[in-house]
C-alpha cells in the first residue's frame, strides 16, 4: 500500500471511530518502518499495521569450509524499491492478545 493510500486510511479511521494510539517504529538495520495505528472500531479494539521495508537485492554468504568457520550474511537493499505489508489484527479479551484477521474473510460472504 502506497503512502498516499495509506494516510488516506488512517484519516479515514481517524474521522469514522477515533485513534486511541499511533506510533511509527523504526529498525534501520534492516530497513524497515512499522507503523501502528490502534482505533476502537464496530468489532471492538483492532490494531492496524503497516511494514514498509527496502527490496532485498542480492544476499552475499560468506563461509569457510573448516571446522569451526565463522559464517557471514550481507544483504544489498534497494534505495528506490520498497515493499509494504498491512495487517490487521483484533483484540482477543480472552487471552489479552492481539490475532491476526485475515482480509480474505472480511470480503467473501
Amino acid at each position: 500500500m502506497i503512502d498516499e493510500k495509506w494516510y488516506y486510511l488512517v484519516e479515514e479511521i481517524e474521522e469514522k471511530f477515533g485513534v486511541e494510539e499511533k506510533k511509527v517504529e523504526e529498525i534501520p538495520e534492516r530497513r524497515t518502518k512499522i507503523e501502528t495505528v490502534i482505533f476502537t472500531g464496530a468489532g471492538g479494539k483492532m490494531k492496524l499495521e503497516r511494514t514498509t521495508k527496502a527490496v532485498i537485492l542480492e544476499r552475499q554468504v560468506k563461509y569457510s569450509k573448516r571446522i569451526g568457520g565463522e559464517t557471514l550474511e550481507k544483504y544489498v537493499y534497494s534505495d528506490t524499491e520498497k515493499s509494504y505489508r498491512v495487517q490487521l489484527y483484533k483484540w482477543d479479551e480472552k487471552t489479552g492478545t492481539w490475532e491476526e484477521i485475515e482480509f480474505r474473510k472480511l470480503t467473501t460472504g
